[in-house]
This record gives C-alpha cells, sequence and structure tokens, in this order.
C-alpha cells in the first residue's frame, strides 16, 4: 500500500514539473535580462538571492541604475544587493552575471511566500542618455527545515539489497 502512495506522490510531482514554466528574458532597447533561477525556497532565518543574466545588444554601453521588488511579507527586502553590473558599464555585445535583489527571512517567520516583478533600470549611453526599464517574475517561499526520518521498513530494504548485490557479486566471483 505504501508504495502505491509513493508511486502517486512521484507521478503528481513529475506532473507539476510539467507545468512549471521557465523564468522569461525581458527585452528592451537591445538589451537582455533574465534571472538565473526566479523561484528560490529557504528556511526561517535564511537569505534569499536573486542572480541576473544580463546581455547588451544595443550599440552603446549600458550600466544599471537601480533595481525594485514589491512587497516582502515575512522578512527583509534587500534591494542594496544590486551589483549595479559590477560597477561598471556592459560594453555593447557582452554579457554579465550577477546579484540582482535579496531578502534576509525572518527567524521567527515559519512560512512566508512573497512573488512579484523585479524592475530594473538601465542607463544607455547614446546620445539621449536614455533608460530601459526591464522585469523579471520571482517567487520565494520560506518553510520549517523538514528532517526526513526512513522508515524502518525501508532500512530493512535497503539492506536486504545490499546483501543480495554482496551474494551475487561473491557468487559471480567464484
Amino acid at each position: 500500500m505504501r508504495h502505491l502512495t509513493l508511486l502517486g506522490a512521484m507521478l503528481f510531482c513529475l506532473g507539476s514539473l510539467a507545468l512549471v514554466q521557465p523564468a522569461k528574458a525581458d527585452t528592451v532597447d537591445g538589451v537582455t535580462l533574465n534571472l538565473v533561477k526566479a523561484t528560490l525556497t529557504g528556511t526561517p532565518g535564511d537569505i534569499l538571492t536573486w542572480d541576473y543574466s544580463v546581455s547588451n545588444a544595443s550599440g552603446v554601453q549600458i550600466k544599471g541604475l537601480s533595481v525594485s521588488g514589491g512587497i516582502f511579507l515575512g522578512g527583509t527586502p534587500i534591494a542594496l544587493a544590486f551589483d549595479n553590473f559590477n560597477n561598471g558599464p556592459i560594453a555593447d555585445g557582452s554579457s554579465l552575471q550577477g546579484v540582482l535583489f535579496s531578502f534576509a527571512s525572518d527567524p521567527s517567520v515559519q512560512d512566508s511566500f512573497n512573488s512579484g516583478k523585479f524592475e530594473l533600470t538601465v542607463l544607455l549611453f547614446d546620445a539621449n542618455f536614455d533608460t530601459a526599464n526591464l522585469s523579471a517574475d520571482y517567487s520565494g517561499t520560506i518553510r520549517p527545515a523538514t528532517t526526513n526520518v526512513p522508515e524502518p521498513g525501508t532500512l530493512v530494504l535497503l539492506a536486504g539489497g545490499l546483501l543480495a548485490g554482496l551474494l551475487i557479486s561473491r557468487r559471480a566471483a567464484h
């Protein structure tokens, strides 16, 4: 009966993975923003940090000016984590990865979920010094840590499998 429950859980998880959409990139004026991993999880007291990947095909250099996120519950948003493209401009035709935003979860809040859009403002070094506003969807989940203790039946099955493997290998050696 337990193996049917386990099989059902595995099928549910596989079905859920089919529904998960990959992070979508946003391109404005030839500048493309993508989150390295848009969905993050952690435990109370963890700091979740979203990293970005930016590509510049604008024809001019670009510089990151600022980033903002939605309203975060159960902790403190840290927009100052943004590295401003490593404090320098990115040349046309170049790409860069770095830190976009962080969220410090409150250790006393056991469960929280935050989602929204990060808004990134980029300066283009064109004749007008235009700006481009890019966005990326994110989510962050905080859940208490769980410890998985194997059931005694699982340990017996594991020991039996190891014993069978040992006996088969010894028989093949003779």
